[in-house]
């Protein structure tokens, strides 16, 4: 689970290029979300998952991942990962 969590959001990290359009998400830069998603992986490679909640804010419909796809075009990859995010979120919530 912790593999296909950490994959998930390598693949969302990626995403957010310098030369994203950022208007629609509550960050100036995307070099803001690659940080703080760095931060995030490192807590979950850790055996952390304090940072869920915080993650399952950023999937939710109409927030920052959702918006920037579609500013940027990887809406339909968008989907799937979240939907992923999802599955795993509620597994791992269930086992808390």
């Amino acid at each position: 689970m912790t593999k296909d969590l950490v994959d998930i959001l390598n693949i969302v990290k990626a995403k957010f290029t310098d030369n994203s359009d950022m208007l629609w998400t509550s960050y100036e830069t995307a070099k803001e979300v690659r940080d703080e998603l760095t931060c995030y992986i490192n807590q979950i490679n850790k055996g952390d998952k304090s940072c869920l909640e915080n993650l399952n804010i950023h999937f939710l419909p109409t927030s920052t991942f959702q918006e920037h796809s579609l500013q940027n075009g990887w809406t339909e990859e968008y989907m799937k990962l979240s939907e992923k995010f999802d599955n795993i979120y509620v597994r791992t919530k269930n086992h808390s």
